[in-house]
């Protein structure tokens, strides 16, 4: 007995040691990377003869977010580099005005995230050349997201020993079903919409026709118009040919003198030399040394949509993500929105709202909190308008329904109107692990839903039709918010994802355009002749989002040092999720997200 306490003394302070020392490390780390950050902004400046260096690596994002934390990135001296659609496009604005930027420098290092943010930029460069100053591209070799912001170059210029990888568009999904069924996990599906393909991977153990052919039809659609973007007729580089290099010529595979003979590139040269002559193309005489990122130019010449203050206001409110990721991903929490919108109907400063969403959807739940948000919103007066990103799909377009105009880019995926439940079951799991869960209830259903057991035929039935009436609610806000019919919604719903420009077709978005022009248009409908563009959710700095990291590391040793001495304990992790799972409701409105780059 006295060994046992001793024991649990022992591993309480062991714990507690541990989370002390590991909050110091993390302390004393993040505090020189403040440090090194605020000392590495304050040392670039905005010289004469300056280059907009735009560094293409790690992944696209919509908009700057409070900086992430990584104990193991931290430890390893690793650091996740995010751009953003927001900070890329306000810095290629900021420098075609600009007389100190003489150019951009697109420094290809292979940049992944979705076409609608790809776009979105290689719009901004487009715009840029009116300016009359240049664009230079460079890589050691293209990816093909790369490529499809070079391609607005004036010059693109690979290393001789690169190549060029376009590969055209897909995507793969992996089957969870037979894996599951190994280890004794059922997953119970109900749904309404035969499109709904985010439930096969647990349902089935390969995609049905209609998910193939439905993806088919998406993926034929964007690439049409990427392939219409990259191309270049002038340099006899038609889209034909661009599927004739793909297909015929695997390009991705050939040297890099074949992708010049192509017209794929303008030059080929080594990095050092092409940088000093862009650098003699700028007048710069010691080198390619006067560069500046886009955080840099636009913080030196002023951040841009954050006036909080400022009077005639359209505020831009973002929407990121998945809808209520109960796993504290960086995603929609409904609530935080249904309050911001709130807030913006009470603020004689706001003057119209465009809801910025990319989101693939999420929690009906939550879906519904927003909308009627945004009706309360609407009640104002005030215009609401949608401008729709990578994503606005299933729950997604559930709150972008009610927008008096839907803007969207040309590679948005949206639609996708359906809505489906999981309720997992792990008896047989518990059976192979020789566990035997026993309850008592006063009714037949007191646990419901309950993983431990499969549902009955009377709980599967009531769950369909839980998920029919949900389904329902969903077309009938889509219907009234598009001003038209349920039977009209109806036939486009079914839980097909659609590109933006199919959509247009069907009424489900009223205009292929950007952000600003669905600002442009939002200021217009309250008769605004000058206005500023706020964003909302103001983004964290820095030291705040550092301090709620490590308290969240804290609460992690925490539940670490009082779990070791109960092992019993070690799964209320587990169960708490779940808990607050089937707190929110198990229905679900969202899609599968691809990765294109």
């Amino acid at each position: 007995m006295l060994k046992k306490f001793f024991f649990q003394v022992l591993t309480s302070f062991m714990g507690a040691w541990i989370a002390i020392v590991l909050a110091g490390a993390v302390a004393v780390i993040m505090a020189f990377a403040l440090i090194g950050s605020f000392a590495s902004g304050q040392s670039s400046g905005l010289e004469k003869d300056s280059v907009l260096r735009i560094t293409l690596d790690g992944t696209l994002e919509e908009r700057e977010s409070s900086p992430r934390f990584d104990f193991s990135s931290v430890l390893a001296g690793q650091g996740e580099s995010v751009h953003t659609v927001e900070t890329l496009v306000a810095a290629i604005k900021e420098a075609k005005v600009n007389d100190k930027v003489k150019a951009i420098y697109l420094d290809c290092q292979g940049m992944s995230g979705a076409p609608a943010s790809f776009h979105a930029v290689r719009e901004a460069l487009v715009d840029f050349r009116q300016s009359k100053k240049k664009i230079y591209a460079y890589a050691d070799s293209y990816s093909q997201g790369d490529y499809m912001l070079a391609s607005a170059a004036d010059e693109i210029v690979m290393n001789p020993a690169g190549a060029v990888s376009l590969t055209g568009l897909g995507g793969a999904s992996l089957f969870y079903k037979g894996f599951l069924d190994n280890i004794g996990v059922e997953i119970q599906a109900v749904r309404v919409g035969k499109g709904k393909a985010a439930v096969e991977p647990y349902t089935a153990t390969e995609m049905s026709e209609v998910a193939r052919s439905q993806s088919m039809a998406l993926f034929d659609t964007l690439w049409l118009g990427m392939r219409q973007e990259i191309s270049n007729p002038s340099r006899g580089l038609t889209p034909a040919e661009i599927d004739t290099l793909i297909s015929r010529d695997l390009v991705s595979l050939k040297p890099a003198k074949f992708a010049l003979d192509k017209k794929l590139v303008t030059a080929l040269e080594y990095r050092h030399r092409y940088e000093d002559k862009i650098a003699k193309a700028c007048g710069q005489k010691d080198g390619l040394d006067k560069v500046i990122s886009p955080k840099e130019l636009v913080s030196a010449t002023g951040t841009p949509m954050f006036e909080a203050n400022a009077d005639n206001q359209v505020a831009v409110l973002y929407a990121c993500g998945g809808i209520d990721d109960f796993m504290g991903s960086d995603g929609i929490n409904s609530a935080e929105i249904v309050d911001e919108v709130l807030a913006l109907a009470k603020n004689d400063k706001v003057r119209a709202l465009v809801l910025r969403v990319n989101s693939p959807g999420g929690s009906a739940y939550g879906s519904e909190q927003m909308w009627e948000a945004l009706e309360t919103f609407k009640k104002t007066g005030k215009p609401f308008v949608v401008s729709m990103g990578d994503y606005a799909a299933s729950g997604g377009y559930y709150i972008s329904s009610g927008a008096q105009r839907i803007f969207a880019d040309k590679f948005t995926i949206t639609g996708s109107i359906g809505i489906f439940g999981l309720i997992p079951n792990v008896n047989g799991l518990l059976k192979k692990l020789g566990l035997n869960p026993q309850m008592v209830a006063t009714n037949p259903d007191a646990m419901f839903p309950n993983m431990f057991y499969p549902l009955t035929d009377r709980q599967l039935e009531a769950m369909q039709q839980m998920v029919q009436n949900g389904y329902e609610l969903f077309v009938k806000r889509c219907a009234d918010g598009r001003h038209t019919t349920v039977a009209k919604i109806e036939q486009i719903a079914d839980g097909r994802p659609l590109a933006a420009s199919v959509a247009l077709s069907y009424g489900l978005v009223d205009e292929l355009g950007s952000l600003d022009k669905a600002i442009a248009y939002a200021a217009a409908q309250a008769k605004l002749k000058k206005w500023h563009a706020v964003a909302y959710p103001n983004v964290g700095n820095a030291f705040e989002s550092f301090m709620k990291n490590l308290e969240k590391q804290g609460e992690l040793m925490n539940a670490f040092s009082a779990s070791a001495s109960d092992p019993a304990r070690m799964l209320e992790p587990a169960l708490s999720a779940m808990r607050r799972l089937q707190g929110r409701g198990a229905l679900q409105m969202s899609m599968p997200t691809y990765s294109f780059f």
